[in-house]
């Protein structure tokens, strides 16, 4: 009897796999033989669910995202937590999830390549990037009104600390013995720096 394979379960391990081999080589530096050869299967099984790389790129970055804005969102909604204390655990937990796999390191590296032509994917990587700065900016601006935090520019320091996030996960890439307590320590010291 034939071994009934469920199409698209097939195609999300195929997805979660394909992330972790980009993450670790790169887009560039990996293969569909990378892909194939992580996933336990052959080539042409991966054609079955994917045209090319490319494509497996694609959902691959868009379950990132979406897993990421879930996280935030979590974080956001969480009444137990004060506006001090949600941007905090925003910050670390973007910073610890990209310190263990890449992927800001590899969003940058197909943001470049992405900047010489306008396609779905590079939209999806602005929307993401505005949605996340947006997201810290209303968690600024409701510290303020609530008068946790004091009397700031919300959107300029949203934008502080989404630059941290994003430099921080380039320096742990690039720094491996990069003190992360330490990184983490000085940005906790900044916002706490926000108290009204």
């Amino acid at each position: 009897m034939p071994k009934i394979v469920d199409y698209e379960n097939k195609k999300q391990e195929i997805i979660e796999k394909a992330k972790e081999v980009f993450a670790k080589r790169g887009y560039y530096n990996t293969s569909l033989s990378h892909i194939s050869h992580k996933c336990g299967m052959g080539r042409t099984t991966i054609y079955q669910y994917f045209k090319n790389k490319d494509e497996i790129f694609y959902y691959s970055v868009e379950a990132i995202l979406v897993d990421l804005q879930l996280k935030v969102e979590a974080i956001i909604g969480d009444e137990e937590l004060t506006f001090l204390e949600k941007l905090k655990k925003l910050v670390f937990e973007l910073t610890n999830e990209y310190e263990h796999n890449y992927i800001f390191v590899l969003l940058a590296e197909i943001w470049i390549v992405l900047q010489r032509e306008n396609n779905d994917l590079l939209n999806k990587l602005r929307k993401y990037t505005e949605d996340l700065k947006k997201s810290i900016n209303k968690l600024i601006a409701q510290g303020i009104e609530s008068k946790e935090i004091k009397p700031i520019d919300s959107e300029s320091m949203a934008d502080t600390i989404y630059s941290f996030i994003e430099s921080f996960t380039f320096q742990s890439n690039v720094n491996g013995d990069m003190d992360v307590e330490r990184q983490l320590n000085s940005v906790n010291i900044l916002i706490d720096g926000l108290r009204a």
